[in-house]
């Protein structure tokens, strides 16, 4: 009973934001892709491009999902920048910020607070900080069935091969190859994912009677 009395509640909160969401888009020129899912507030910027596939899912609120998600998703395209993200993405709490270009592949999932930067927002030394110099970029570009656990930050410059899994909490400061699973402050490659991955997965799961 609990649990449908939860749903009631929650159905005039999916088209609320739902609503919001698409006056967001609307004003800000971006495109409304096919099957997006918006639970909660999201964060839009669009001076620049961005470009989103479809089946995409954006969840915002901690009380659609219980991984901890510290704040609603923010997804900036700064001048002359573009963001592109592909199809049946699943987002979590994430912040992405483009001052170049990032680019998200297909069936990629970003945990909790996953953090993706093109940019270092400012520069090293403190006089080019007064002197309000533009900071370093570099494209990002993550691959397909990239998987990046909760808290994971990717830095400027980086490609993540596809099929690869970051470890939570790292930071990506230097490219991942594809099929590894990498962690770390910075990342590092730990090991290769293989087809006996999968197997052991599979294996790990109770089995049934007939």
């Amino acid at each position: 009973m609990s649990y449908l009395f939860a749903k009631i509640i929650r159905f005039p909160s999916y088209y609320f934001w739902y609503l919001c969401a698409r006056i967001q888009f609307s004003t800000r020129g971006v495109r409304w892709p096919k099957h997006l899912t918006v639970k909660g507030p999201l964060g839009l910027s669009a001076i620049g491009r961005i470009e989103l596939g479809s089946h995409i899912t954006i969840v915002n609120d901690s009380k659609y999902n219980r991984a901890g998600i510290n704040h609603p998703t923010q997804l900036v395209a700064g001048r002359d920048a573009i963001l592109k993200i592909g199809n049946h993405v699943g987002i979590s709490g994430a912040s992405i910020y483009a001052e170049s270009s990032i680019e998200i592949g297909d069936h990629v999932l970003l945990g909790a607070n996953a953090r993706i930067y093109d940019t270092d927002f400012h520069p090293i030394h403190f006089q080019d900080r007064l002197a309000k110099t533009s900071a370093k970029t570099a494209p990002v570009l993550i691959g397909d069935h990239v998987w990046l656990a909760a808290n994971v930050t990717i830095l400027k410059g980086v490609h993540i091969g596809a099929r690869s899994v970051i470890a939570a909490g790292s930071v990506v400061a230097s490219d991942i190859p594809e099929d590894c699973l990498a962690g770390g402050i910075p990342a590092r490659v730990i090991r290769k994912i293989t087809k006996d991955d999968q197997h052991k997965q599979l294996d790990s799961y109770p089995k049934t009677s007939s």
